[in-house]
């Protein structure tokens, strides 16, 4: 830690967190090539120290030989020094096995539910990572082959590449595997892993260390068929049902919700497994990091391939940094939106780990993926300052990841935009070198991971991309500053800075969880705020029981099939327009209290599904729908007692004695500093600028 914020060190002087990566794709990857290595020598030129790269084990593991060709790492790293000299490198390592030994080991390769694995060839002219998504032929993260034979050729990486010259400039590995080296588990998501051989034995032994008896098990799975000797990994069509609306009954359907926490845990325990001996295999300290902590745009399908263990992985020595790239949602990647991170930073920083964003966002150039999010070069420029602000005022970092257009230049191989970013650049690094971290965030997202074990594992019109996606973009135009957290890390925060406390998917809580939210959250006139079916599911039952105890409200089940049309009723939840779901909602309830201040109904039916409750020492908002709308949350906000900077729908990001704001619309901005001063500003249509949180000053216009 320095200056308050995990820091990186570079022969003990701290650097702030700003790199640039080249990407893993053919024609762009390797660092002594042409394209690449303008595009280095560009981004040196700006002043960047910090760089990726990355490297297979694929490239340098090869059939029938006992060594690898460390040759091609040593050239890797000495392509950046070549034009950056001083340059300090992390390298991504993916520790995929290589095609040839998937080949050869059939039976230690993942298997999918939906399908035979795919029968195609690999490898030149494709990247290394095409076909991650589809049903491909990869060692399954449950083979304990793999990893043993994996671990070895990481070991002998290490200790290789550390004692040569260009060893010397490495400063880090970023340990990879799974889908796009990004820990997903193969296939994610569009098809069903892993019923392999490999990954069968994994979950026997698995359950075997959970149930410990087949009478134990046969009980939780409400089943006699099963025994720790005939346990299968579910199919298909069992993983898809849920019996309870959205909702595994965990009583019944106990089998799938077993299978998927096996998968996600074998994934954590790989990442552990690998970073340690990454860290105890380099003959000096080395910084090493990983893809984990995925939350936001995880395609609904979090349980199969998202990142559920967070805890295993924030509490790891091992591990130095955790990343993730910014969100893919339309509404934060979009003009006008936040430019947020996938991941939940703030838990990051509670566990002292460095958080670093992955800006992949593409420029005007265009390139291999979002194309729906086509840009001109001038708007770039206000895009690309509202990423590099969001990750540096919340105390974390970034890389430029440059997919480029493949295989002619890089995506910000332009005058104009390399100036700007050199702006940028200068501004972020002063105000990180300069000040002690501080960031005043008075409102709390509260997020929770178990609710995924429990819902459908595929997009719902609840429980997918409303709920966290456009939720979150939805406040972040509110006007207010605030963290994004793990309901795991709930009891490490200080509560006392929070008015406003969002819990937004926490559809799951544990009674310990409960009584914490009770004891400690629920008081000194702060606002709580729920969403759709708190707490429905204690782990072990579901009951509407558990919605009231945790909103304080009465409810009952919804009228009206499901489908909504929800119109606002007071002014204390000023939505612009209805909010409409065509699609069916099961479960979803009203709100029968007639203690409430009803907020919004059903048009159709009456019934009230937006209420607020005022209660002796805090406020309770309930929408059994969900809150979105920036109008929305910024009443709530304000109401709590919560700094608003702005009422135009406009993003805010501050930090560091930094604040950033970034507007779609333009025109005249009056903002409220912190300190109580107004600053009146005329901003243009589509542009971000940085100003001193103190003083109000511009620094970047």
């Amino acid at each position: 830690m320095h200056n308050n914020r995990p820091t990186i060190f570079v022969n003990d002087k701290p650097v702030a967190p700003q790199f640039y990566s080249l990407t893993h794709a053919y024609g762009a990857r390797w660092s002594w090539e042409e394209n690449p290595s303008r595009n280095l020598k560009n981004f040196c030129q700006l002043g960047f120290k910090l760089y990726q790269v990355d490297l297979y084990f694929e490239d340098i593991w090869y059939k029938g030989q006992p060594k690898l060709d460390i040759d091609k790492a040593r050239r890797q790293v000495k392509g950046v020094l070549d034009v950056c000299p001083d340059a300090a490198v992390v390298m991504r390592i993916h520790v995929n096995a290589p095609y040839w030994w998937n080949e050869e080991n059939l039976d230690e390769c993942t298997k999918y539910a939906d399908g035979p694995v795919d029968q195609r060839t690999y490898g030149p002219p494709n990247d290394n990572e095409n076909g991650d998504v589809d049903r491909p032929l990869r060692a399954s993260l449950a083979s304990q082959k793999w990893k043993k034979e994996a671990s070895e050729k990481l070991s002998e990486f290490c200790k290789s590449l550390a004692t040569t010259p260009e060893g010397g400039s490495v400063i880090g590995l970023h340990v990879s595997c799974g889908v796009y080296g990004e820990w997903h588990y193969w296939g994610f998501p569009f098809h069903d892993a892993d019923t392999g051989v490999a990954m069968t034995s994994y979950f026997k032994d698995w359950l075997r260390n959970k149930y410990k008896t087949d009478k134990a098990l046969q009980t939780a799975w409400n089943s006699s068929s099963y025994t720790f000797e005939t346990a299968t990994v579910p199919g298909k069509a069992e993983r898809d049902t849920t019996l309870d609306g959205i909702f595994k009954d965990p009583q019944k359907e106990r089998r799938v919700m077993d299978y998927y926490e096996c998968q996600q845990y074998v994934v954590a325990d790989d990442i552990l497994h690998f970073t340690k001996i990454a860290k105890e295999s380099w003959p000096r300290p080395l910084i090493v990091g990983v893809f984990y902590n995925y939350f936001f745009m995880t395609f609904g399908r979090q349980a199969s391939g998202g990142h559920l263990f967070e805890q295993m992985i924030l509490n790891s020595a091992y591990i130095d940094y955790i990343s993730a790239p910014q969100s893919y949602w339309g509404g934060a990647r979009g003009m006008g939106g936040s430019g947020q991170s996938r991941g939940l930073i703030e838990s990051a920083l509670l566990h002292n780990k460095l958080w670093l964003d992955e800006m992949d966002q593409s420029s005007y150039k265009g390139g291999p993926f979002g194309q729906n999010l086509k840009t001109t070069r001038e708007q770039d420029i206000p895009i690309i300052r509202r990423n590099l602000a969001q990750a540096i005022t919340r105390g974390a970092g970034y890389w430029f990841y440059d997919f480029g257009p493949y295989r002619s230049s890089g995506w910000w191989d332009d005058t104009l935009l390399l100036k700007e970013i050199k702006k940028a650049f200068d501004v972020l690094n002063k105000y990180h070198d300069a000040t002690i971290y501080k960031r005043d965030a008075d409102v709390l997202f509260v997020y929770s991971n178990q609710t995924f074990y429990h819902i459908k594992n595929s997009t719902t019109p609840i429980s997918s991309y409303n709920i966290t996606d456009q939720q979150s973009a939805d406040a972040y135009k509110a006007g207010a500053l605030f963290d994004q957290i793990f309901i795991t890390d709930l009891q490490k925060v200080d509560l006392k800075k929070y008015k406003v406390v969002v819990f937004s998917n926490t559809f799951a809580l544990s009674d310990a969880e409960k009584k914490f939210i009770k004891e400690k959250v629920a008081k000194d006139g702060r606002h709580i705020v729920w969403n759709y079916m708190p707490g429905y599911t204690n782990g072990s039952i579901n009951h509407v029981n558990f919605v009231r105890e945790v909103t304080g409200m009465e409810v009952a089940k919804a009228h009206i099939g499901g489908r909504l049309s929800i119109v606002s009723q007071n002014n204390s939840y000023p939505i612009k327009q209805k909010e409409e779901n065509k699609d069916l909602i099961q479960p979803l309830l009203q709100i029968t209290d007639k203690k409430v201040i009803p907020l919004a109904i059903n048009d159709s039916t009456k019934e009230v599904m937006v209420a607020k409750k005022v209660n002796k020492n805090h406020t309770v908002w309930y929408a059994s729908y969900m809150f979105k709308q920036p109008e929305a949350f910024r009443e709530i906000f304000k109401q709590g007692g919560a700094h608003i900077y702005g009422d135009g729908n406009d993003v805010f990001h501050e930090g560091s004695g930094l604040l950033m704001i970034h507007t779609k619309t333009g025109g005249s901005k009056n903002i409220l500093l912190r300190n109580g001063k107004k600053v009146s500003l005329n901003m243009e249509p589509e542009s971000t600028i940085y100003l001193d949180s103190a003083t109000g000053d511009v620094v970047l216009k």
